[in-house]
């Protein structure tokens, strides 16, 4: 007897066919899954280093940029172990050069910390946020000593705006401390108001 022999696939490797497809993909969405993660968290992670480096460079400019104010102004420096005030020539709002008033602190509620500016107008902007309460300020004297207060409550008379401050904070849980030299020379402003 004659059989037709027939050019088609059995059942059994049309299984076996399927269940490899199967494997395969599988295996293609398992890692495709694990990028989708890895690419979330390396987004995550850039995201928070632009946002820590943003956060930092404005208390950097506006801090390094403090002035004296003259003798009886209302913005002489004053500085706090949560706050600091003053003048700037680099405040957030303003064009740069033009002296203006501002406050840098930290605020402590809820179990959050939170480092805010305010403006010569009295506006508020949350600029960093980190749990619990750990943050303060310090203020570097001529005489290397580092204060909690500006100007300090004993000694000479001090110039009117300490030589660098220093802010403590917290990343992610993982402590900062930024430096900021200030660039002004300290000298008194000429009060051209009264040569009118």
């Amino acid at each position: 007897m004659w059989y037709k022999h027939s050019n088609g696939f059995t059942l059994l490797e049309m299984l076996v066919v399927l269940v490899l497809v199967g494997l395969i993909s599988i295996l293609l969405l398992q890692g495709f899954s694990h990028v989708l993660h890895l690419r979330s968290g390396f987004l995550a992670q850039l995201e928070n280093s632009q946002q820590g480096a943003l956060q930092e460079y404005w208390f950097r400019s506006t801090t390094a940029a403090i002035v004296t104010d003259y003798r009886d102004g209302e913005h002489i420096f004053n500085g706090e172990y949560s706050q600091f005030s003053g003048l700037t020539l680099a405040a957030l709002d303003k064009m740069t050069g033009i002296p203006a008033s501002f406050v840098w602190q930290l605020q402590y509620a809820d179990g959050v910390t939170t480092l805010r500016y305010q403006n010569s107008q009295g506006q508020q902007w949350d600029v960093a946020h980190w749990i619990g309460d750990f943050g303060h300020f310090r203020y570097l004297a001529v005489d290397g000593q580092w204060h909690g207060q500006w100007p300090p409550t004993f000694g000479l008379e001090p110039p009117q705006i300490p030589r660098a401050i220093l802010l403590l904070g917290q990343r992610r849980q993982t402590p900062f401390s930024w430096i900021v030299k200030l660039t002004d020379h300290n000298d008194e402003r000429y009060d051209y108001r009264t040569d009118w």
